[in-house]
């Protein structure tokens, strides 16, 4: 099957599945073991594990791209608002919030 059909090689772990991760390397368990118990490659489990050897973290690094303009609780302050307030443009939500609203 054509890897553009199966997109489960491009998931990107999450905090949760990383600690696990970790705490299964701690515990003992071979990189074969973890990965089959994830459902992941097993690649990607010794990579996080070589991290947080290296690092002795298992956060996932900034990507590259376009900052964010806004802070996760901003964005829920401007859904909020628009669920409220649903006939207003973004000009008016703009003044409450303080932020830009695109």
């Amino acid at each position: 099957m054509p890897l553009r059909r199966r997109r489960s090689h491009y998931q990107q772990l999450t905090q949760f599945e990383r600690d696990r991760v970790v705490g299964l390397c701690e515990g003992g368990f071979s990189f074969r073991d973890i990965a089959e118990r994830h459902g992941r490659n097993v690649f990607t489990v010794h990579d996080c594990c070589q991290q947080w050897s290296r690092e002795g973290t298992a956060s996932r690094r900034p990507s590259s791209g376009r900052l964010r303009g806004t802070t996760e609780r901003e964005d829920r302050r401007v859904r909020r608002m628009i669920v409220a307030h649903r006939t207003s443009s973004a000009a008016e939500i703009r003044v409450p919030v303080g932020t830009t609203v695109a």
